[in-house]
């Protein structure tokens, strides 16, 4: 009986470092792994490039929210406030792009949201050629030249913010 006491004994103290030295590794694993897949999705985000196919469905989106489906008396179809409408643009633009937009080419009244009877702005022409100017892991700006006969000769730039996606950060005409 003595013995086998002995035998426990001996075997519960070369077990009780062993246990803690593995514990002590797989947490060290645990921590080089989880900082390892942080660093590995840090730059994928920075080496996220923005692509023409973004570009002109970027455009073409924020363009379709300017000339919103209306009725005969240009009351918009799908939204009833400003409010609403700017909430629609923020998956494609900011918001300093699209509020003057909006307060130019809206105007809400008791019974809804009216579009103004206007022209379209000057805007980007994927058929056209541009420039790119990467300013940043995240900034993007591209620069265009148009002309046609309602604008006439005109030079837009549109600034590319990546924050988990794509979208319009800012537009001016040069």
């Amino acid at each position: 009986m003595r013995r086998w006491k002995k035998t426990l004994a001996v075997i519960i103290t070369l077990l009780v470092p062993i246990t803690f030295a593995l514990s002590y590794h797989s947490e060290n694993i645990f921590a080089v792994t989880t900082e390892s897949s942080q660093a590995a999705e840090e730059q994928t985000i920075e080496k996220q490039e923005l692509t023409q196919a973004q570009i002109n469905k970027l455009t073409a989106a924020f363009m379709d929210k300017i000339t919103q489906d209306i009725d005969a008396n240009y009351k918009v179809i799908n939204y009833d406030t400003k409010e609403e409408l700017l909430k629609s643009f923020d998956e494609v633009a900011s918001r300093t792009v699209s509020e003057p937009m909006v307060d130019f080419y809206f105007t809400e009244k008791a019974d809804g949201l009216y579009i103004v009877p206007t022209e379209t702005p000057a805007w980007y022409n994927p058929d056209n050629s541009y420039k790119v100017k990467t300013e940043s892991d995240k900034y993007v700006t591209i620069t265009q030249s148009n002309a046609d006969e309602l604008h006439g000769n005109y030079t837009i730039e549109i600034k590319f913010l990546y924050d988990g996606g794509w979208k319009i950060a800012e537009v001016k005409y040069l």
